[in-house]
């Protein structure tokens, strides 16, 4: 195993050991996320790693989650691997065109002009891992050799609990038990949300009850925050400059602002990255959020928060989130 990889590895072991009066109040936490989970009427599954002394809490933290665009900060760091590895440059131009665009969000392709156009390598990372961007993390992807290259960089680094399996284009179509689109399509969304609004409700719910319970592009709390406590070690890149440019990305982001970064005090800092998916007929597909948070006075700790199948509205959602991260503050000794 590489030398970088090592930690992680060793991570996983000392933190099934972990001993059972962790630095955290858990018959706090243990009562506390009882509430939550009831507010957030759905299954909620949660994951917290102190940087400091490695003393963890989980609830669900070994059941798996849909990832949603919770995937797009491993898959930067497997774009950043393969610079190092000599494969690209930060400033290498991608060539996009009108038929990479994907479903969903994305900035770039709303400010698309012409047929074609060049991206730095680092534009596109940006735009996938803080803005979100649906179309720059599928060509990131497609670049990089496809969903399987992350998911053998996470277990390369000792992290089995997560894995990427499609593009934005295959999974979304196929959360509702529709074709999902390949390279050689052309997305077009409004075609697809027409296709979606025709199928029989139970169709619908059906293929959307399968699909929370898929193992593919998924994680589990407690590997979540494993993956996050490496990359705060910088032990998944070599060089820490190319670990500040990822981290500086996910700490500005402005997305998620109302889910762990409310609830944590005033000064905190939060690197972070979240996922949302589609509701339809009253049921949320996912509403995530994994980061490294920072508290005024220095402590720091990992923490992953999956929300899946729940029936609040999305200010409710997002508002649990809150109450989990306003929780571990309060329950840290």
């Amino acid at each position: 195993m590489p030398a970088r990889f090592r930690f992680a590895a060793a991570a996983l072991a000392c933190l099934a050991a972990a001993p059972a009066l962790a630095d955290w109040d858990r018959d706090k936490l243990d009562k506390g996320i009882v509430a939550i989970e009831a507010q957030a009427e759905g299954r909620l599954g949660v994951a917290l790693l102190d940087l400091r002394d490695r003393k963890q809490w989980s609830h669900r933290g070994t059941e798996s989650f849909p990832l949603q665009s919770v995937f797009k900060l491993p898959l930067a760091v497997a774009v950043l691997q393969q610079v190092e590895a000599g494969k690209f440059k930060l400033d290498q131009p991608i060539t996009v065109t009108r038929k990479d665009f994907s479903l969903f969000h994305s900035p770039l392709a709303k400010t698309f002009k012409g047929e074609r156009n060049d991206y730095p390598l680092s534009e596109l990372v940006r735009l996938a891992a803080g803005q979100s961007d649906n179309t720059a993390a599928d060509l990131l992807m497609r670049e990089i050799g496809g969903p399987q290259v992350v998911t053998n960089m996470l277990r390369d680094g000792g992290i089995t609990g997560i894995s990427i399996d499609r593009y934005e284009r295959q999974f979304q179509p196929e959360i509702y038990g529709l074709k999902g689109f390949g390279w050689d399509d052309t997305v077009d969304e409004p075609r697809f949300r027409a296709e979606l609004k025709a199928l029989k409700p139970r169709l619908r719910i059906g293929a959307l009850q399968a699909a929370l319970k898929d193992k593919r592009d998924a994680a589990t709390p407690e590997a979540s925050v494993l993956f996050l406590e490496a990359f705060a070690k910088g032990n998944w890149l070599r060089e820490p400059a190319h670990t500040a440019f990822i981290e500086k990305i996910i700490s500005e982001t402005k997305i998620g602002a109302d889910r762990i970064k409310a609830g944590l005090p005033a000064g905190s800092r939060l690197a972070h990255r979240t996922g949302l998916g589609m509701t339809t007929d009253g049921i949320n597909h996912a509403t995530n959020d994994i980061g490294i948070a920072t508290l005024p006075d220095g402590r720091r700790f990992a923490i992953a928060i999956y929300l899946a199948g729940s029936r609040a509205d999305a200010n409710e959602r997002e508002a649990a989130h809150a109450a989990v991260a306003r929780l571990a503050v309060e329950s840290l000794r």
